[in-house]
């Protein structure tokens, strides 16, 4: 692995651990990160619809709630135990001073938490302006470098005496030295009230199961969140190379060792989208670095049958290329390279998308459907994957299409309309919501058939497929969350549990979008509706200041849209897909608010911290990730 900021800026990396498969065909990093990282912890803000439990916990399985929270709160106690015995004397035990007006609404409680906190942390007389009355156990945590440094939990029928102590046993976890409580952040917990809330400059900031939750989306903060964006992946490009990481570490502050063609593709394609709005010659200039090294990746023996591939990965320790050429690495490359050459001009882009384009078409079976890769075997022959998947053949109807539409070349277009056809009868046979050979149905899956079969009407201008294309978009709208109340599902779909899936999503969504308008199909709003409320739920995964307490290095993961709740690693394609969305939509948005998702008010929270029931042992984490995993 590579230091991540010091690689931005080309000096040299340092080793890191390695990464840990989970899923059949799914690479995810090892990370102490659950959630909140650490032993385990419990954030609440969503009722009790997501608990979360400890870094070594089958989070992906749902989960009893109560025992999930004992667990946890019994990891925790049993880590920090040892340290708050031995400082907790070290720590002063200020006088409380009630205050004369108490905090009235949730921003006004959360900013009193915190000036009680600090105040308390610091050993100085602590004013409260919390309401005494009422049992407490409050949890506070103290972050620094983006990990848990100390944790106290009491108990209490005053609000300001529990949440004293707490704070106390805290800072005597921390080691009680005031320096490290100076430069760290705190995070507390009040479970009954279903309140949490960040230090962030001085004041509280809202979790909701360990996000900061967007409540007011608004025209302003999808440009300024495009600009970090935009700064992120540049440095995710390596200096040397130019190509780009999948997947970078915000526990460790790290990239992976490999480069991925289909990822450095991905971001070339999201920087010239961003250089045709901004004209930024230097965003023009990193996508054909980008581009070339792609190029680089590019398996070109005429007389092979792999010719015209692209190699997944290079190695950057070792120079090795894994030695598997996947149908869908060929195909967003090419959307790259087409999009290149359509504003260089330059013929090396578009020849190396024909090379690709004819390898493509000997990936096609003789019904129309598409093998998956070949690998490279030992002796040196190429052997083709058997299995299905819905995301490559996707893939390869949509290359095919715009491949066609540039250079006008029946073949591609037979070739595209041969798979679009074995896709059409495959929702005519099961419907829209569509699996494969490596995913039970899903909407993921089910979107590259929409986003495939768009590209097909593109290019031949089909209209039976066309009404084919909008009947699936509306099967995927039927399945968005767009409950109000709920601030941490509203806006992605059920069973997409990651933000690569939502941002394709609202990617797609967005491309349905605009051919929508453009084609003047009447109706056109639900599918933009759609795209600004996954954009709400996305900015929540998206590192900022404000957020990344749970980041190494906040300089360096800011922008970066981090894979779920849990898993705060980011994956190069969320940040691509999301920015993709924001701008296909960015000259569509009025400058009002364009979505609010409004917090339970204070005295609904109070009201119902004095009737909370237990969990029940039915409670469960979450729904079961149905789709996110590549193949």
């Amino acid at each position: 692995m590579r230091r991540a900021w010091n690689r931005a800026r080309g000096a040299p990396g340092v080793a890191g651990g390695p990464i840990l498969a989970t899923r059949p065909g799914m690479v995810r990093p090892r990370s102490k990160l659950a959630l909140v990282v650490g032993a385990a912890a419990l954030l609440t803000g969503a009722g009790e619809r997501l608990e979360l439990a400890g870094a070594g916990s089958a989070l992906g399985r749902a989960r009893p709630v109560a025992a999930a929270r004992a667990q946890a709160r019994a990891l925790d106690a049993k880590k920090f135990a040892a340290p708050i015995a031995e400082h907790l004397h070290l720590v002063p035990d200020p006088e409380i001073v009630l205050a004369t007006d108490v905090a009235a609404d949730n921003e006004a409680y959360r900013h009193a938490v915190i000036r009680f906190v600090r105040a308390v942390a610091a050993g100085e007389r602590a004013t409260c302006a919390l309401a005494p009355e009422g049992s407490l156990a409050p949890i506070v945590w103290l972050y620094q470098d983006g990990a848990p440094i100390g944790r106290g939990e009491s108990a209490s029928g005053n609000v300001c005496v529990a949440l004293k102590d707490a704070t106390r046993r805290a800072v005597a976890a921390a080691g009680a030295r005031r320096e490290t409580v100076e430069t760290s952040r705190f995070v507390v917990e009040l479970p009954e009230q279903d309140f949490a809330v960040i230090e962030h400059e001085g004041k509280g900031v809202e979790l909701t199961n360990a996000l900061v939750p967007v409540r007011v989306l608004d025209k302003a903060l999808v440009r300024a969140r495009l600009d970090d964006v935009k700064e992120y992946l540049l440095r995710a490009m390596d200096p040397q190379r130019h190509g780009v990481h999948k997947v970078y570490h915000a526990d460790t502050d790290s990239f992976e060792d490999e480069l991925h063609t289909i990822y450095t593709a991905s971001t070339a394609l999201t920087l010239l989208k961003l250089h045709a709005r901004e004209h930024d010659p230097e965003l023009l200039e990193r996508a054909r670095r980008a581009a070339t090294f792609t190029l680089s990746m590019q398996h070109r023996a005429p007389a092979d049958r792999a010719s015209g591939g692209f190699y997944y990965s290079l190695d950057t320790k070792t120079g090795e290329r894994d030695e598997r050429l996947i149908v869908g690495t060929a195909s967003k490359t090419i959307f790259t390279l087409l999009e290149l050459h359509r504003v260089t001009r330059e013929r090396p882009w578009l020849d190396a998308a024909i090379a690709a384009a004819d390898w493509l078409v000997t990936m096609q079976r003789p019904d129309g459907s598409v093998r998956s890769h070949l690998r490279r075997e030992p002796n040196g022959k190429w052997t083709a994957s058997t299995k299905q998947s819905l995301l490559y053949t996707g893939q390869v109807v949509s290359a095919l299409s715009r491949t066609y539409r540039v250079t006008r070349r029946a073949k591609y277009l037979d070739a595209a309309a041969s798979t679009a056809t074995w896709l059409a009868d495959l929702v005519a046979e099961r419907g829209c919501y569509l699996g494969d050979d490596y995913r039970r149905p899903n909407a993921i899956s089910s979107s590259w058939v929409v986003l495939s079969l768009l590209d097909f009407v593109k290019a031949s201008g089909d209209a039976r497929t066309e009404r084919l294309v909008l009947r699936c978009a509306d099967d995927l709208l039927s399945r968005q969350i767009r409950d109000p109340s709920d601030a941490y599902r509203a806006g992605r779909w059920k069973g997409a549990l990651s933000s690569s899936g939502n941002g394709w999503l609202a990617e797609v969504t967005s491309e349905v979008y605009l051919h929508c308008r453009e084609r003047d199909l009447g109706g056109c709003e639900r599918f933009k509706d759609a795209v600004v409320a996954a954009a709400r739920n996305l900015l929540q995964y998206t590192f900022s200041p404000a957020n990344a307490f749970l980041a190494k290095n906040p300089e360096a993961a800011n922008g970066g849209v981090f894979w779920s709740a849990r898993d705060r690693f980011v994956r190069t394609d969320s940040v691509c897909h999301s920015a993709n969305a924001y701008l296909n939509i960015l000259d569509h948005l009025g400058d009002e608010a364009l979505l609010r998702v409004p917090e339970r008010p204070l005295s609904e929270r109070i009201a119902l911290a004095a009737s909370r029931r237990e969990p029940r042992e039915g409670d469960v984490l979450d729904e079961p990730d149905a789709g996110d995993a590549e193949p």
